[in-house]
């Protein structure tokens, strides 16, 4: 099994996205355990209403998952690890150097994006229209990084 966590800052509405469309993209694969986090997260809070209404259009109720803190055991326990932002990856490698063969940008492997267009902006505060828009781009870095996973592990024997 693979153990997969999403990262953004305060984990109420990039990395809860990621969490739910990841989830829903492996529904009925039991390979796969999905958790999220925030670099600056307090603890408990739901997503933000439109962060559950955009992935909601998708059939998708992220609506019960509730923030947490980046934490030395949610880093362990991850096979791989995937940051919103350049300054979420660079926030992870500094606080737990030794995670960084597994941490990711998740756009990172999109090659029809351009290096500065892979993070993902933090639509706290935006429209439903930017959430959409950022879940979006979300669903794209997934659907990239999905080929990655899966890559890896076949190259890996696992």
């Amino acid at each position: 099994m693979k153990t997969i966590l999403f990262v953004c800052t305060g984990n109420i509405c990039r990395s809860p996205m990621a969490e739910g469309l990841f989830r829903h993209a492996v529904k009925g694969r039991g390979d796969f355990e999905v958790f999220s986090a925030g670099v600056g997260a307090i603890d408990g809070l739901p997503p933000s209403e439109h962060a559950v209404r955009a992935v909601r259009e998708l059939g998708i109720d992220i609506s019960r998952q509730r923030s947490r803190m980046l934490t030395a055991d949610l880093v362990r326990r991850a096979d791989f690890i995937f940051g919103m932002t350049h300054s979420h990856v660079d926030a992870i490698m500094l606080l737990y150097p030794q995670a960084a063969e597994k941490t990711f940008l998740l756009r990172e492997f999109d090659d029809t994006l351009d290096s500065y267009e892979n993070d993902i902006s933090d639509p706290i505060g935006g429209s439903l229209e930017v959430y959409q828009n950022c879940r979006d781009q979300v669903e794209q870095g997934i659907a990239s990084m999905m080929k990655f996973i899966e890559q890896t592990s076949v190259s890996s024997g696992r």
